[in-house]
């Protein structure tokens, strides 16, 4: 045991030792410093001719013919817009502090500097080491070749922080004002439309349609509007790839694309435009590119996961129905074998009057439990000779669907089949069908039980 204490104690010293002599260290660093201002670099930027710099790799681009153009490739098209603005940037470096008397290059991480910059003129040419941060002021060494050391904002870092790649100019995403339809190829190709007051189904409250063949099916318009967003609302991730061959697009997944797409849209100025591009996968990664360029991006799954899902099955209504109410002239309700009929008048702004048997009621109570009943898309049923629960048909003062009929239909304990127009449409909970029937009955019965 004072062994140990022993042994702990010469290490705490030891420490402080070492502690002790970095502090010396860095004063005797610090006073070889002086306060000299310098200019390390001080030119035009549109005169910079070439600029290059070792940020994670070495890259090199020139000025010629009034562009920016990667040294080694011209066919990389070069982000002139941000080249510019590491132009500007570099145009101007100043240092506030000078190591006159500099120790070992290795004391200020010049030996093996950490980053290297180049700034040419068709003059002159700026060379400069970066090397370890100081210990104070967020200042980094940096060495021109000359006898000294100087200390310049480590912001001189962050203006070189791009890879080739970075550089690259990603190709536009157009602004979509309005988005008129969106198609995917793909093993089983769809088509969506967005069409205000279509008239393609009973209820113009829908707003997105499945197009198949000279029909069209109404689709859920949250999800359906969440999986166009999502397709045409995105941005490049990153340029992955900056002239992809043929032979390399399998490396992306692009070489048979799991999805094409193509929006038709209209932007801000009332102009139409068409958007294609591809996508694919590799690995955990999504890849995309313009349907007839060779530059691959990364995207956000989301993109690539509402391209590859989009069909009616995954973007078909949820509820069991969808009524402009002001249509609506009376409802039918057909239960236990019996018929009653509801009275209904549009006073305006959603408020309505309900009668029963020629007296006002609150019907409203019942109309939310119908609205409220969703299809569970992980139930399905086939409708044989299932007993009826509840038939609702409502009349209607349009000229096209002015009979709309929702039937539900007893399938086990937890589930009714719903038909709309005679169409299966899915399961639903049973308990809000029988929540919908004793809401009817309130009205209906004056509160009787079933």
């Amino acid at each position: 045991m004072r062994r140990q204490k022993r042994l702990a104690v010469l290490l705490a010293i030891l420490i402080l030792c070492i502690a002790a002599a970095v502090l010396i260290s860095r004063i005797n660093f610090e006073e070889k410093m002086t306060g000299t201002e310098t200019t390390i670099i001080d030119v035009e930027s549109s005169d910079i001719t070439r600029l290059a710099w070792n940020y994670e790799e070495e890259v090199a681009f020139v000025y010629e013919d009034e562009e920016w153009k990667y040294e080694e490739d011209d066919q990389m098209p070069a982000d002139q817009d941000l080249l510019a603005e590491i132009a500007e940037n570099l145009s101007n470096i100043t240092s506030d502090k000078m190591v006159e008397e500099p120790q070992a290059l290795s004391v200020y991480g010049l030996d093996d500097p950490a980053y290297t910059l180049t700034v040419e003129t068709a003059d002159t040419v700026h060379e400069i080491s970066i090397g370890d941060e100081s210990f104070s002021d967020d200042e980094v060494y940096i060495s021109t070749g000359d006898d000294y050391v100087y200390l310049t904002n480590s912001e001189l870092i962050d203006q070189i922080s791009y890879s080739l790649l970075d550089c690259v100019q990603k190709e536009e995403i157009p602004e979509m004002e309005t988005v008129s339809s969106v198609s995917v190829d793909k093993e089983e190709a769809v088509e969506i439309v967005y069409q205000e007051d279509a008239g393609y189904c009973y209820s113009d409250a829908y707003l997105y349609y499945l197009k198949d063949g000279e029909d069209y099916r109404n689709l859920d318009n949250d999800s359906t509007e969440d999986a166009v967003s999502a397709m045409t609302g995105f941005s490049w991730t990153e340029c992955v790839d900056y002239h992809a061959e043929e032979s390399e697009l399998e490396d992306y997944g692009l070489d048979e694309p799991d999805a094409s797409v193509t929006v038709s849209y209209t932007d801000e100025d009332g102009e139409s435009g068409e958007f294609a591009y591809e996508l694919g996968q590799s690995g955990e990664e999504y890849y995309a590119k313009l349907k007839d360029s060779s530059i691959i991006y990364t995207v956000e799954q989301e993109v690539y996961d509402a391209a590859v899902n989009a069909s009616y099955e995954e973007l078909k209504p949820d509820e069991a129905i969808l009524l402009d109410w002001d249509t609506v002239e009376s409802i039918e309700i057909e239960m236990d074998g019996s018929t009653y009929s509801i009275g209904v008048q549009s006073n305006g702004e959603d408020e309505y009057t309900y009668t029963f048997d020629d007296s006002e009621v609150e019907f409203g109570d019942a109309l939310d439990e119908l609205e409220n009943i969703s299809i569970d898309p992980e139930e399905e049923a086939e409708l044989n000779d299932n007993k009826a629960e509840l038939s609702l048909t409502f009349r209607r003062n349009t000229e096209d669907y002015s009979t709309v009929e929702l039937d539900f239909y007893q399938h086990n304990g937890t589930y009714c089949i719903a038909v709309l127009d005679g169409e299966v449409t899915g399961c639903v909970a049973r308990e809000d069908v029988v929540s919908l029937k004793e809401a009817v009955n309130t009205v209906v019965l004056g509160g009787e039980e079933e």
